[in-house]
């Protein structure tokens, strides 16, 4: 599976800006959201994507909705792209407990723990690139930080922004990224 594919991150919602932990809640896009959605969607317009494999979360499927219009595609969900499920601190402001977390120092009350997490997206991501080259995953920051795990990323970048669109391309264990449209 050493074929090109593509990350998107989603666009902006309220929550984000605001810091509440999103999770699995389901937070809508917002103007600032929906207008890197459209960016995204420009520079991605005339890459050669075959398939969108999407989060079921609408922050996720509106930002891919905005890409798939360039390319005449039918969007396909899979639940285990879901950013990761923090329990009862869904809906609070993120918290010190949040830098714990993404380190596997802390496990949420009533939700999953770092590793499971970490598992969950990977085997989706691999499910995803082996449909084929230049597949667009449509998701969540976690994801991209929860890859980490798997393999190296070069240039080095720990958080994907809001609707930043990544062409990815691997070679022996390394994803090597290049940002579109900036």
């Amino acid at each position: 599976m050493n074929h090109p594919f593509y990350f998107l991150r989603h666009g902006e919602t309220q929550w984000n800006k605001d810091k509440i932990c999103q999770g699995q809640m389901d937070s809508q896009l917002n103007d600032t959201g929906r207008a890197q959605a459209e960016k995204a969607a420009l520079a991605l317009k005339n890459e050669p994507i075959e398939r969108i494999i999407c989060s079921p979360l609408s922050r996720t499927r509106n930002t891919a909705e905005a890409v798939a219009k360039f390319h005449d595609l039918e969007i396909q969900f899979d639940d285990d792209l879901m950013e990761v499920n923090l329990g009862d601190h869904q809906g609070e402001p993120i918290g010190d407990w949040a830098r714990d977390f993404w380190v596997g120092n802390y496990d949420p009350p009533n939700g999953e723990t770092f590793q499971q997490f970490c598992d969950r997206v990977w085997a989706a991501m691999q499910r995803a690139i082996a449909l084929g080259p230049n597949t667009l995953i449509v998701a969540h920051g976690g994801l991209w930080l929860a890859a980490h795990q798997f393999v190296g990323v070069e240039p080095p970048m720990l958080k994907s922004a809001n609707a930043l669109p990544l062409q990815i391309t691997q070679k022996e264990g390394i994803w090597q990224h290049r940002v579109l449209g900036r």
